[in-house]
């Protein structure tokens, strides 16, 4: 019997998973650790856009900003595929459970248009 192909994304955790092993780093990956990391990507990323007006977009960014967001999401993925790797959680499945929570807690009829938090409705 064959094992079935890995998808992209399984795949992808493997080869983050084998970085990790060849460096010994395993050792400083615990849940809390990835995830301060994970966080101190996401505001390098945010950093990219500090001081630019709320409705600039990508087409504003220079070749090297746009190189440095491309960077910084692939730090962040990184990171939270790593952090799902060491806590077992299948980050597809936890998100299609928590887009099935969001469709609950946020009816279209209710907030279509509408950017208040769900307490507000």
């Amino acid at each position: 019997m064959t094992t079935p192909p890995l998808d992209p994304l399984s795949l992808l955790r493997e080869k983050i998973d084998e970085f990790v092993r060849d460096r010994d780093w395993a050792k400083f990956h615990s849940p809390k650790n990835l995830t301060m990391a994970l966080t101190v990507e996401a505001a390098e990323l945010m950093e990219v856009f500090q001081w630019m007006d709320g409705r600039d977009g990508m087409e504003t960014l220079s070749e090297k900003q746009r190189q440095a967001v491309e960077h910084e999401v692939a730090d962040v993925f990184i990171y939270l595929l790593r952090f799902c790797s060491v806590t077992g959680i299948d980050p597809l499945a936890a998100a299609e459970k928590k887009l099935r929570h969001n469709a609950e807690k946020y009816p279209v009829e209710l907030v279509r248009g509408k950017s208040e938090k769900y307490t507000e409705y």
